[in-house]
């Protein structure tokens, strides 16, 4: 179990880190919503082929893929898929520190919804510092169209916060038995809406040839996404917020802006100014000193509270242990 539980958690933080840059190179050539629609429709049905066809896992309830396409339109729909739209207007090192305040919102509905954590008079001090970095590191984004890259980044903000108010969610809904179902509805879910949306847009006809569409980066990027970014990494999400705390899971954030950073001015030639590096340090430290002062927990109170969150929840429990096996 621990080595699996390492390698979930080396999938979200360095997959999910990776997946910055890899987007950014994408968004170069296909328009945005219409990248996401097809990363997410493509990853979704892989999942849900492998847990139908390969797995024979059984189907769930309607009920149950239900609360899948909604927590999926707003986890990934709302949540992530502003990431891509972002990267067209900021580098991909900043997306990924703004999407790092998903932690912050995590913690705190934590404290306030799930109250699965006791709030600390001392943490309201890390949440300011990490808030008062945002504007930081957007604000100043890019030397051309100031107003244009601040509205970027608070809507990257608000998308991490619909992210964290979903992941609450899923501690508390009923869901497929199997992660990999699980992923694949939300994730289909969200490739289906974002195409209505990426043809409402006018994405459809900004489309450039096949030849160009299927050139070397964009490809590239493109299988990364689907294949590392969300059948890896998404299902490996699935698979810890089933024995872990939100807050533990949503570390990712935190280690996804130093992985697309690096990647980002290595490879990509990003680069970033002093302002936005303070910003920077300021949320990444805040979510650090979070994290080191919560208490440390095991998995098997977290499993409680998924039992009693659902009738049955023994058996399904032990169901979703032998389906992972």
């Amino acid at each position: 179990m621990q080595i699996k539980r390492r390698a979930a958690y080396a999938a979200i933080y360095l997959l999910w880190g990776g997946s910055y840059l890899a987007i950014r190179q994408v968004v170069h050539v296909v328009p945005p919503f219409l990248a996401a629609s097809a990363r997410y429709s493509i990853s979704g049905t892989i999942l849900l082929v492998f847990s139908f066809a390969i797995r024979r896992e059984a189907p769930p309830s309607m009920r149950r893929i239900l609360n899948c396409m909604a927590t999926g339109i707003a986890m990934t729909a709302l949540g992530y898929s502003i990431v891509f739209w972002a990267a067209t207007r900021l580098p991909s090192w900043t997306v990924a520190v703004l999407t790092a305040t998903s932690f912050l919102w995590t913690y705190i509905g934590e404290c306030l919804v799930l109250r699965s954590e006791r709030p600390r008079l001392r943490m309201f001090f890390f949440l300011l510092m990490g808030l008062a970095g945002i504007p930081l590191v957007g604000g100043t984004a890019l030397q051309r169209g100031h107003s244009i890259s601040s509205f970027a980044a608070v809507s990257v903000v608000a998308g991490a916060l619909s992210w964290s108010a979903s992941s609450l969610a899923i501690k508390r809904i009923r869901l497929p038995e199997s992660c990999w179902q699980t992923a694949g509805f939300q994730l289909a879910t969200a490739g289906i809406l974002l195409a209505g949306v990426s043809r409402a847009l006018g994405e459809w006809t900004r489309v450039p040839e096949m030849n160009i569409t299927l050139g070397y980066q964009p490809l590239l990027g493109m299988t990364y996404l689907i294949f590392g970014g969300s059948v890896i990494a998404f299902g490996s999400f699935h698979w810890l917020m089933r024995r872990e705390s939100p807050s533990l899971v949503a570390t990712f954030a935190y280690a996804n802006p130093i992985v697309a950073m690096a990647l980002g001015i290595g490879f990509a030639g990003e680069s970033c100014s002093v302002r936005q590096l303070i910003g920077a340090i300021a949320i990444l430290l805040s979510v650090v000193l979070i994290w080191k002062t919560q208490p440390a927990r095991v998995s098997v109170s977290m499993a409680k509270d998924r039992t009693d969150a659902s009738s049955g929840g023994e058996a399904r429990l032990n169901g979703f242990s032998e389906t992972v096996a």
